[in-house]
């Protein structure tokens, strides 16, 4: 992943999915932001929740697994423009 994410030597590939928070659901507790390896999760100071880079996003669901109140889901990555032609 370091060679990848800091080297842009292409080792990991995104994946078909990228992260997307529900904000209703979203408590800002940040634990998405702890666990995402590739700086994909920040945290918006005005609203209070967590917000997702789709262009950094790999799609790996990690965030989506340490979200105690269900916020994340995984979007087909097909569907999302910014981060459609993302590999």
């Amino acid at each position: 992943m370091k060679s990848t994410v800091t080297h842009q030597f292409p080792v990991m590939f995104r994946a078909e999915y990228v992260a997307r928070v529900d904000r209703e659901k979203c408590i800002g507790c940040r634990q998405c932001m702890k666990v995402c390896q590739f700086g994909a999760m920040a945290h918006s100071g005005a609203e209070k929740k967590s917000v997702v880079d789709t262009r950094r996003c790999y799609g790996c669901g990690i965030c989506r697994a340490a979200c105690s109140k269900e916020a994340i889901s995984l979007l087909d990555r097909a569907s999302v423009p910014a981060s459609a032609n993302l590999w």
